[in-house]
């Protein structure tokens, strides 16, 4: 039996995006105080947002996400 070519997590069925925050969250429920408590903290992403109607600018908006 040959083994099987190509990435196991296409195998499957995901994306390697999702495989890489399974294995971020597995890691961070396993890790011990206080480590794991700054890794919840770099968990946190903020980014901002505008919408834009014909062409110009709306007004923007700062989105935290967990």
């Amino acid at each position: 039996m040959s083994a099987p070519t190509g990435a196991f997590y296409r195998a499957a069925g995901m994306s390697f995006l999702r495989y890489t925050n399974i294995s971020a969250d597995l890691l961070r429920n396993v890790l011990k105080e206080p480590f794991k408590a700054k890794a919840q903290n770099r968990q946190v992403i903020a980014f901002r947002s505008a919408p834009y109607t014909d062409g110009k600018q709306g007004k923007s908006g700062v989105c935290v996400c967990a």
